[in-house]
């Protein structure tokens, strides 16, 4: 996560000692320069993007059974049009 770099203390941000909100579990705080981080935040966007792949994967499933499905019906469909060959042996 990427963190604000508005930080003028000494802890530079990438060792920002963070404590846990106590009204908040999900808030983070740096006692040093108060920068705030919300570890939920990040998660939101992640399920929407894994819930898109899914939705795209079931969709590209349903096409690819619905176009096998249509061409084992055009296969009989011409077997069944088609004349019957004799066997002139």
């Amino acid at each position: 996560m990427m963190l604000k770099k508005d930080c003028h203390h000494d802890c530079n941000l990438s060792h920002c000692p963070f404590t846990q909100d106590t009204r908040n579990s999900n808030r983070y705080v740096c006692l040093k320069c108060g920068v705030e981080r919300d570890i939920d935040q990040n998660r939101s966007g992640l399920f929407s993007f894994l819930l898109l792949i899914l939705a795209l994967f079931i969709s590209f499933l349903v096409l690819v059974d619905a176009e096998k499905q249509d061409r084992e019906y055009q296969q009989q469909q011409s077997a069944h049009n088609s004349p019957s060959e004799l066997d002139l042996h």
